[in-house]
């Protein structure tokens, strides 16, 4: 088959670093939009097929332009994309999987407000350089509007799926498709010699680009690639381009070159739309390894979208307490949480999104840290991460202290409990002193309100801090406490306990009512587990590591001049094949600690906690700590270390072995799990994953949940980095916890130096997996530290009693994705139904009450009025599908 049209798209590609400090990248976002516009007026009599044609790849880079062009300067760009000469893609940044469902419905929040705002026809999307996305998007995008989604990856320390390019439609979770173009890399334009001044080059590449087609399948007589600047990423427009095609055709040779954007290729494939197959799975990207080069800073984003999840749902539960919207704004007993909500809101969900973009720093990064370049891009990027954390501490502080004004008290020095989830629950867990006793006035709704909760530790880790006066040599812990589902309780001291109060000791083995727990008193880690109920042995012996088991790794070649390409090493060649630079039979030294140096156990009524100080030769002391619920089923681990500052290649582990063969994994994306090598696009990556809330093995007889609340990568099996791997080989059901690695080569940074934390928690069961009770274990272990507000500033008007569901929201199958503020007494909330059946559910008033409430677009746009009876709505959702409500008091 020969190619008839190659739809020439040109863009920048948006790496918000890499090549500029980041605030002049932003900058040079104006400039691009810019120079598009001059160049097309300056080609706009050229041919149609050769006018100037320009791709906005992102919206952030567009919504940077906004903020200071002109009343003249958006009546041209809005000419220019009713003209077609523009158009703007919906995807707000190159991101990373880091992002959950509700970040990247965010992300195309920008979409919204530029259709209703400028009138912009955003149909489609692209994303560039990275190696995959979360196979929730899809959906996302269908529900948002887009009808294609194309990628054009960068090999360099990954692949795409094969083969590429290839057209397919990409099947989601709930069945439904999108049309998706896996593109050859967006340099391809000018790799094969178009936007040259001559024209040999590409009349040379022709027939192997027609032959290659041919061997892979590809199915179109037509192709859509890609092309930027010569100056290369975060390049402006060039106009070259045209230029080009326009001599080409000029000259009658085949194929016609179109100075293109995206919709002028979608809009001839929905004529094909037959032709193409479909494929189903998960996108699994290979770049985000690198996100753990910034591992600290990773862990803090995750507990700020923690947060950010609860502001949303308490300043929800504000909006429709039913104030009088003519209140004194001097006076409302809601007046910082409103202010903060509408001041700082979107930006807190803007930098946190900011922060999984996928550029991390300067191209420098990895093998020059010490280059200013390496240092500002660095600190700028991780910038992005403490300002998410800064604005999600005040807005969940500012909205929970507000809340407590409305809650019935005895006394100022009570506490008030929020349980953010849907389902009644048992809170405990420690407290910080500042969280307990204010700073000042208890009735200081500024400084001393904002105090709360300062002076936190890395971890619970609880010996040796006492002399430190940690937590004023306490150890506060709110006893267990069950709070109603998505409500409050008060509290009072009498529910509080210490870890002074615990009895000490040195045992090895520790029990509660379900579990007796053998920890190695040698080298620390836990070397049995076992179930008295069940009568079984948990941990899988023959493994090279203990449960929760340490393991540093690295490159082991010190010799050598550039220890990263011992990793991969990159082909920069032009060719038409992709082929991976993986080198599978890396050596690696695996170390494990090399004693114990200190081991004791605190038992306390309601659970028993032991902590251990390991020694490992390289790293030094590493503090863990295991918390053991008198009555449960669940184990939390805690591990902090110091990280130095060499930039040779390593990594850091901590190993989870069951004793569970013949096991299916699964790991979570959001709402969706995903079956190893099964649910994965032929060609993405196998040899490590990004998961959002849990991972899961299971036999059919026994299983395992492990959650990760707060570290995203994953290895499963045994260390894999590297391998390449086209199909998963579980050696055995292992989970690596990867908390650390610096082996990209480029804008990563090269060391990380300072404590790094690790959190995760297991659910051991008998039977076969159930994705409901997955989920639920990893929303708890997300959200399980108590969330408090002590009662000591001053009551409002119309008391709310001292404990009670505020609304009744679904039970699982059916998640609460999110809630958020919409207009006055009115509330958004975004369910998935993350079951592969159609569920009808009910959500009903509780000490809320709604009076309307109506079925919404993905952005909140009111499609179908809901009947409302006895404070309740009735609403079916399909199969995986996301809807949002509306909820008007």
């Amino acid at each position: 088959m020969t190619i008839d049209t190659i739809y020439m798209i040109h863009h920048t590609h948006t790496d918000i670093g890499f090549t500029n400090d980041q605030p002049i990248f932003w900058e040079l976002q104006y400039r691009f939009i810019d120079d598009a516009l001059r160049l097309v007026d300056q080609y706009k009599n050229n041919p149609s097929d050769s006018q100037f044609r320009w791709t906005v790849e992102t919206t952030c880079g567009l919504e940077a332009w906004l903020k200071t062009a002109s009343a003249t300067e958006v009546d041209r760009l809005i000419a220019a994309e009713n003209a077609g000469m523009i158009e703007i893609m919906a995807m707000q940044t190159n991101n990373t999987p880091l992002l959950n469902t509700i970040q990247l419905i965010e992300s195309l929040r920008p979409i919204a407000r530029m259709r209703k705002e400028y009138g912009f026809d955003i149909r489609f999307a692209m994303n560039c350089d990275i190696n995959g996305q979360n196979w929730t998007l899809p959906d996302i995008l269908l529900d948002a509007g887009i009808e294609g989604f194309s990628m054009a990856i960068n090999h360099h320390f990954g692949g795409p799926p094969t083969p590429r390019p290839s057209i397919f439609h990409w099947q989601a979770p709930s069945g439904r498709t999108l049309p998706a173009f896996n593109g050859w890399q967006y340099s391809k334009l000018n790799d094969f010699g178009i936007g040259n001044e001559s024209e040999d080059s590409f009349a040379e590449w022709l027939p192997k680009i027609n032959a290659y087609l041919d061997s892979v399948g590809y199915p179109l007589t037509y192709l859509m690639l890609q092309g930027f600047h010569i100056y290369g990423d975060n390049g402006s427009a060039w106009g070259n381009f045209a230029e080009f095609a326009n001599r080409w055709n000029q000259s009658g040779k085949t194929p016609r070159l179109v100075s293109a954007t995206p919709r002028m290729f979608w809009e001839r494939v929905k004529g094909d739309s037959a032709r193409l197959q479909t494929s189903s799975g998960d996108w699994t990207d290979y770049w985000n390894f690198g996100c753990i080069s910034a591992a600290r800073e990773t862990t803090i984003n995750r507990t700020s979208r923690s947060r950010l999840f609860r502001s949303d749902a308490l300043s929800s539960v504000l909006n429709l307490i039913g104030q009088n919207s003519q209140i004194n704004l001097e006076t409302s007993p809601t007046r910082w949480a409103d202010r903060t909500n509408a001041l700082y809101r979107d930006q807190a969900w803007l930098m946190l999104n900011l922060y999984g973009e996928h550029t991390w720093g300067a191209d420098t990064a990895s093998n020059e840290p010490q280059l200013e370049d390496s240092l500002s891009m660095d600190n700028h990027k991780k910038n992005i991460a403490y300002t998410a954390r800064a604005l999600s501490l005040m807005l969940e502080r500012d909205a929970l202290a507000d809340f407590a004004h409305f809650i019935r008290r005895n006394d100022p020095t009570e506490m008030l409990v929020f349980n953010t989830l849907p389902w009644e629950r048992m809170i405990s867990g420690p407290l910080p002193k500042n969280l307990l006793i204010p700073r000042g006035l208890g009735s200081d709704t500024s400084s001393s309100r904002h105090y709360l909760g300062r002076m936190q530790q890395p971890t619970d880790f609880w010996t040796g801090r006492s002399e430190k006066e940690y937590n004023g040599g306490m150890g506060w812990l709110l006893k267990p406490v069950q709070v109603p589902a998505f409500g409050y309780k008060v509290v009072g001291w009498d529910d509080l306990s210490y870890m002074a109060e615990a009895v000490e000791s040195d045992d090895s083995v520790v029990e509660n009512s379900r579990y007796k727990i053998t920890f190695d008193t040698q080298k620390g880690g836990i070397t049995s587990l076992f179930d008295k109920q069940l009568n079984y042995e948990w941990i899988d012996s023959s493994a090279v590591a203990p449960l929760h088991g340490f393991i540093h790794e690295e490159v082991a070649d010190f010799e050598t001049s550039d220890p990263r390409k011992l990793l991969f090493s990159m082909d920069w060649k032009v060719t038409t094949e992709t082929e991976r630079g993986w080198l599978p039979d890396w050596k690696a030294n695996r170390t494990a600690p090399s004693r114990l140096a200190m081991h004791k156990v605190y038992s306390l009524p309601s659970a028993t906690v032991v902590e251990q100080i390991l020694e490992h030769d390289k790293i030094g002391e590493i503090m863990q700590r295991t918390y053991i619920p008198t009555v449960g089923d669940q184990i939390e681990f805690q591990s902090e270390w110091k990280m130095g500052t060499t930039i040779h290649p390593e990594a850091t582990y901590l190993l989870f072995p069951f004793n569970l063969p013949n096991t299916q994994a699964r790991f979570d994306i959001g709402g969706v799990p995903v079956r190893t090598h099964m649910d994965q696009l032929a060609g993405s990556c196998r040899d490590y994953f990004t998961v959002q809330g849990w991972v899961d093995f299971n036999n059919g007889q026994h299983g395992v949940t492990i959650a990760t609340p707060e570290n995203p990568m994953v290895q499963l099996g045994d260390f894999h980095f590297g391998h390449n791997q086209s199909e998963t080989n579980q050696e055995r059901a292992m989970l690596l916890g990867w908390v650390t690695n610096n082996y990209w080569e480029t804008n990563f940074p090269g060391a990380q130096p300072g404590t790094v934390t690790a959190r995760y928690a297991i659910l051991p069961y008998c039977g076969e997996f159930n994705e409901s009770r997955a989920h639920q274990f990893a929303a708890e272990a997300e959200h399980a530290r108590p969330i408090l507000q002590h009662m000591g500033e001053a009551p409002a008007d119309g008391l709310l009693p001292p404990s009670g569901t505020l609304l009744n929201l679904p039970q699982l199958p059916i998640e609460t994705m999110s809630m958020r503020r919409a207009h006055d007494h009115e509330v958004l909330v975004t369910l998935l139904n993350s079951s592969d059946n159609t569920i009808t559910t009910v959500l009903a008033s509780g000490l809320l009450k709604f009076n309307s409430a109506w079925k919404c677009d993905l952005f909140g746009n009111r499609l179908d009025r809901l009947q409302v009876v006895d404070g309740k709505i009735e609403v079916t959702v399909a199969a995986r599908r996301i809807i949002t409500l509306l909820l008007e008091a």
